[in-house]
């Protein structure tokens, strides 16, 4: 309640709310990236730290049960072309129907994120049967994965761009960079940005020798002007 400069009261209301920490905000970045590589065993190990599963939860005894169940909804919410298709109250659904078999719960944190994330993406589809909210979030995630220094963020971009072995994937930082361009450009109103590829790349963390990529460099310099140091 304040009061206004005539003497009036007046009420903000700002609805349901709640204070999401830096550590659920890397954890649900690491389990986007993930779920991009359809990696669900490393989705439940997210779904401990964000506390879906409780953390004294024997996750090996766990993954047994679980891991089929996992695979199933995804694969079902991922054909639509890919993560980017994901309709988000889809999957909520499906995933309900897990927490009945399994010792899940729902942090009241992420009850009124995927409350906001459904109206959202509700409204959003009403106007454009087309939106895929993850394609629209993408740019956003793309900037915290090439820009933010944090060490989880690092290693979540190592992933992306290398999986869990030594093979550069091209094409994946790529479209990290463009969606990256693209947050640039919105953000600056349309206006062209100077180009910050060659800086990027030189700052991704190091990686084991990489036996693979000597066509894919050839295509980064061909599409990007850029030399890969490897």
């Amino acid at each position: 309640m304040l009061r206004t400069p005539d003497g009036r009261l007046a009420i903000l209301d700002f609805g349901l709310m709640t204070q999401v920490t830096d550590d659920q905000k890397y954890g649900m970045i690491e389990a986007i990236a993930h779920l991009l590589n359809r990696d669900y065993e490393e989705i439940i190990q997210d779904f401990v730290a964000l506390d879906f599963i409780p953390p004294d939860t024997d996750v090996q005894e766990l993954k047994k049960e679980l891991l089929p169940a996992l695979k199933n909804v995804f694969d079902q919410a991922l054909a639509g072309g890919g993560a980017r298709g994901i309709n988000f109250n889809e999957l909520a659904g499906d995933l309900a129907q897990i927490t009945f078999k399994f010792p899940f719960k729902i942090p009241p944190y992420f009850a009124l994120v995927i409350r906001a994330i459904g109206v959202l993406e509700g409204i959003a589809l009403v106007g454009n049967p087309q939106f895929a909210l993850i394609d629209e979030a993408f740019p956003y995630l793309s900037k915290r994965l090439l820009t933010d220094d944090a060490p989880r963020l690092r290693r979540a971009l190592r992933y992306m761009v290398y999986g869990k072995g030594a093979t550069f994937d091209v094409d994946r930082l790529l479209e990290l960079l463009q969606a990256l361009q693209t947050f640039v450009d919105v953000r600056d109103s349309g206006a062209p940005a100077p180009r910050q590829e060659a800086q990027l790349m030189n700052s991704l963390p190091p990686a084991p020798a990489l036996p693979a990529v000597t066509g894919a460099r050839s295509r980064v310099r061909r599409r990007t002007g850029m030399t890969v140091r490897g």
